[in-house]
This record gives C-alpha cells, sequence and structure tokens, in this order.
C-alpha cells in the first residue's frame, strides 16, 4: 500500500516536471514574435575618436523568430535611467534580420557609461537584447585662423597668405568666405570648402586687382563644434592699393650735332618713386613733327623707390635742321615723357645755327595770330549789332541777318497728288517739282495776285483734249484715284474734270482719263 502510494507520487512529480519544463522553453505561437539577436549580442558604437557636440551612432542587428512582422527600436539611457536617445521603429519580417540604430551626442568630456535595450510593442524581445557600454569624450577640437602676409602689386595683384590650425583629434570639414569691403559695405566675392587635418595648414588666396578698402575673412565649422567660438573665426586686414610714380631723365647726347643718316646715343634714367613696383613696358624715343620713331627697347619692372638706367641708340637721323622728339617711357595704364630737341650738323661741316631765337619767334607768331582772331571777333560783333538811330531821320538801320530775311523770297505749299506730301516752293516757281518722299514728279502753276494758284492746271501735267485718237491710252475709274495705264503710278483727277488728257509724272506717258470702271 506504501509502495503504491510512492509510486503515484513519483507519477505526478514526473508529469509536473515534464510541464514545467515545457513552459520554460520558448514557443512561437501563432500571432506571436520573438525578437532575438541576430549574431553577436554587442552593441556596436560608431563615430569614435569623439569629442563633445560630435555625434555617435549605436547599432545592434535584430532577428524576428515569430510568425508576424513586429517592430523594434534601440533605447540609450544614462546612469540615472533617463532615456538619452531613442530611435525609430525598424519593421522586421518573420525570419529576417535588419539592424537597429539611434544617434546620441556627448555633451560633456570624459567617461560615459550608458545602457541599452531594444524594445517593442509588438512582441516578446529576448533577455539578450540589452547591456551597457563606456565611451570616452574628449574636449572640443580648437581651430585657429590668421593672416600671414598681405601683397598688393600691380603686377601680380592682391594676394593673401593666410594659416588655419586644427588641434589634435579627427580631420574636420569647413568653408573658407573671403569678402571684399569698400565704403563701409561687404561683399562675398570667394566661398570655397577645405578638409582640415588636425596641425597648421597654409592658404594662398589671390583676388586680383580689387577696388576695397579691406579685406575679410570667415572659417566656418561643417557639421561639428569647435572650442572656440565663431566671433574668433573671422580675421580683418586694411588694404593699401599700389601706387607708383614714373619719370624719365635723360643725359647729354652724344655727338652733340648729328649728321642726317647717322646714330646718336642717349643715356636715360627710369625713376619710381611710388610705393610698388611698375609693370614691365617700353621706351621709344619719338618725333614730334611726323611721329617717326627714331628707337624703341623693353624696360623691365622698376622696383619701389628704385630705378633703372641705360643708353639708347637712335637712328638713323633724320634729314632736318632741327629734329624735335619725346623721350616715352609707357606702360599699361601709364605713361610718362620727356621732351628732346637735337640739331643736324649741316653739310658743309659746320653747325646750323638760326639768326634769331626759335622761341621767341614762335611765341611771336602765336601772340600775333591771336590778336588777328579777336580783331576778327570783335569786328564781326559790330557789324551784327543794331546801330542806334540817325540823327535826321530816325530810322534805325536794319542789320544784315534782318536784310537777308527781307531778301529772302517768299514760298508756298503745294500737296503732292500721289501721297499727299506738302511741300514748300518758292511762290514765283512755275514747272516741274519732285516729291522727295515718293520721288513723283508733277507740275505747279504760278500763284495770282492774292495767293490763289491758277485754276486752269492741276498738281498733275493734264490738258483738255479736242478729240480722242483710237489708240491713245485711256485710264477710267469712279474715284479721284486712278492707274496710269503704262507704270501703274496712282494718280489723283477731279471726276468734275474729266475727260481729260493728262501726264503721268512717274513714266510720262500721255493717257486719256475718263469716268467708268476700271480697264483691270
Amino acid at each position: 500500500m506504501v509502495i503504491a502510494r510512492a509510486a503515484i507520487l513519483l507519477r505526478k512529480i514526473a508529469v509536473l516536471t515534464i510541464v514545467l519544463t515545457l513552459f520554460s522553453v520558448p514557443v512561437s505561437a501563432e500571432g506571436e514574435k520573438m525578437f532575438y539577436p541576430a549574431g553577436s549580442s554587442e552593441i556596436t558604437i560608431v563615430g569614435e575618436p569623439v569629442h563633445v557636440g560630435d555625434q555617435l551612432t549605436a547599432s545592434i542587428l535584430v532577428n524576428n523568430r515569430g510568425s508576424d512582422p513586429g517592430s523594434v527600436r534601440l533605447v540609450l539611457s544614462d546612469r540615472s535611467g533617463s532615456n538619452l536617445s531613442v530611435g525609430e521603429d525598424v519593421l522586421i519580417n518573420p525570419g529576417s534580420s535588419r539592424e537597429v540604430s539611434t544617434p546620441f551626442t556627448p555633451v560633456s568630456a570624459g567617461a560615459l557609461e550608458l545602457s541599452w535595450h531594444v524594445s517593442s510593442e509588438d512582441g516578446g524581445v529576448s533577455s539578450e537584447l540589452n547591456g551597457s557600454f563606456d565611451v570616452q569624450v574628449h574636449e572640443p577640437q580648437t581651430l585657429g585662423l590668421s593672416f600671414d602676409s598681405v601683397q598688393w602689386t600691380l603686377s601680380d595683384g592682391l594676394d593673401c597668405q593666410i594659416s588655419i590650425s586644427l588641434t589634435e583629434g579627427r580631420s574636420r570639414a569647413a568653408n573658407v568666405s573671403v569678402s571684399l569691403i569698400s565704403q563701409g559695405e561687404s561683399q562675398e566675392v570667394q566661398r570655397f570648402a577645405i578638409t582640415l587635418d588636425p596641425g597648421l595648414r597654409q592658404l594662398s588666396i589671390g583676388l586680383e586687382q580689387p577696388e576695397a578698402e579691406h579685406v575679410s575673412l570667415t572659417l566656418e565649422t561643417n557639421g561639428w563644434t569647435p572650442s572656440n567660438s565663431a566671433a574668433n573665426l573671422t580675421w580683418q586686414t586694411s588694404l593699401t592699393p599700389p601706387s607708383i610714380n614714373p619719370s624719365v631723365a635723360i643725359g647729354a647726347h652724344e655727338p652733340e650735332m648729328p649728321e642726317s643718316g647717322g646714330f646718336v646715343s642717349l643715356p636715360y634714367w627710369l625713376n619710381n618713386s611710388g610705393t610698388s613696383a611698375t609693370l614691365q613696358g617700353t621706351l621709344r624715343v619719338v618725333s614730334t613733327s611726323d611721329g617717326m620713331v627714331l628707337a624703341q627697347i623693353s624696360t623691365p619692372a622698376v622696383p619701389a623707390e628704385g630705378s633703372s638706367s641705360g643708353t639708347l641708340s637712335l637712328g638713323p637721323w633724320p634729314e632736318s635742321p632741327m629734329v624735335q622728339t619725346e623721350v616715352v617711357w609707357s606702360m599699361s595704364s601709364s605713361e610718362t615723357s620727356i621732351p628732346l630737341t637735337v640739331f643736324t650738323q649741316s653739310e658743309g661741316g659746320g653747325g646750323w645755327e638760326l639768326p634769331f631765337d626759335a622761341m621767341a619767334a614762335a611765341y611771336g607768331a602765336l601772340m600775333g595770330l591771336a590778336v588777328v582772331l579777336i580783331g576778327l571777333v570783335v569786328m564781326r560783333a559790330v557789324s551784327e549789332r543794331t546801330p542806334s538811330t540817325e540823327s535826321d531821320s530816325r530810322a534805325l538801320r536794319k542789320s544784315r541777318i534782318t536784310r537777308r530775311m527781307e531778301q529772302a523770297p517768299s514760298k508756298r505749299e503745294v500737296k503732292c497728288p500721289s501721297c499727299e506730301q506738302r511741300l514748300s516752293i518758292p511762290s514765283a516757281h512755275t514747272g516741274s517739282v519732285r516729291c522727295p518722299a515718293c520721288t513723283t514728279q508733277f507740275s505747279v502753276t504760278e500763284v495770282k495776285e492774292g495767293g490763289e494758284p491758277n485754276p486752269e492746271q492741276d498738281d498733275e501735267e493734264t490738258t483738255t483734249p479736242e478729240t480722242t485718237s483710237a489708240d491713245e491710252p485711256v485710264a477710267r475709274s469712279n474715284e479721284e484715284i486712278l492707274s496710269c495705264p503704262q507704270c501703274e503710278q496712282r494718280l489723283k483727277i477731279p471726276l468734275e474734270r474729266r475727260p481729260v488728257r493728262s501726264r503721268c509724272p512717274a513714266c510720262r506717258t500721255e493717257f486719256m482719263a475718263e469716268v467708268g470702271e476700271s480697264n483691270e
């Protein structure tokens, strides 16, 4: 009896053990999702080494062992248990694995201890999908910006040498902005992106020949935060435009009185008292009378507060008793000159000299010409002004302009029969007139006393026929305007004057103008 009871008790314990074992094993029932790590259960951190203000990304691969799709998210918490970052929901189909991640940004330097876990509202999550990790956060990196030198020359333009420094850590992206300031207004002229490695980097920025009083450079970070503020990343300096003050000097030429066809040696000095070097240019000697170039050479750039010298060879010398020239030093946008007068030796071997002072004669000729011009102006003014009344007749003498106006013939207006352009002709003119607008030629008659034209003739050349020949061309129309039967010129002949023989002013064809339907 005791043995039977013991056997029953053992059997119940075995059944209970089997049931508990079955309940302890995870079972994926219909409609249940079960999420497990897909591979390693360690979380991955992307973005190290990290500085304050940099963004990191934590991620892990999750597998769905259930029979239905479900969503999971990755949650990061700090030591106090507060959620530091919550990732987006990621949908995982049954039997599939997907990466679940979330970004976070450390705000303080030092060792950062974080906890993580994967959560889901759609199903069970394995206890393996949680843990903790440590991140070592470094101090933020520091940027530096400074001008090394600013050089502005006429040949190379404005060149700015700058230095950019970055403390130890990661490589960083930045933008450089260059602005010119003129009359208080700033204008950005260049902007470019650079990648900075830890250390010192030098850049050269060329700006050609700007019109500005200051140049400003600004360094901007791209996606990260430096330790120094943005106010320390802008640098401005004043500009001094290059200036030159060129002048040319010459010495005594040899020989003193050259022969025609010979050569003359002329020493010269090119001086620059400006603050910048000059540009390369040319030095030439040009005759002022005919523009003939007696010598021309290329000149190098003369430095600031410097000079350059040499000797010119002029020739062959022209055949003239006295040669007046100019020594011209020309560069881009700048030119200076000095006059040079040389007397030529005569064929007899003796020096040729004027029996008078040439400069005095030239000045005297100019003064005489000025006196003559002033006298002509005064005489003309006296002759044109209206004189005072005569003492006897008290009648005003008429000026020359008034007399011209009174002597001018009177005018009258006529109308072109083709284009109806109004023409002004002398009142006494009769005969042929050509219209300047349409080139039509027509005749006009004299004006009777009282200003009325002779009604016996019209603007067209017409005559009243007595008889009409059989082969004479005929033009008909029911309007005042009809066409010439020969050249189709449009003519105006009043209906009340038809029939009438008319002459086309364009082709000179005579025809009979009648009232009726057109022949066309």
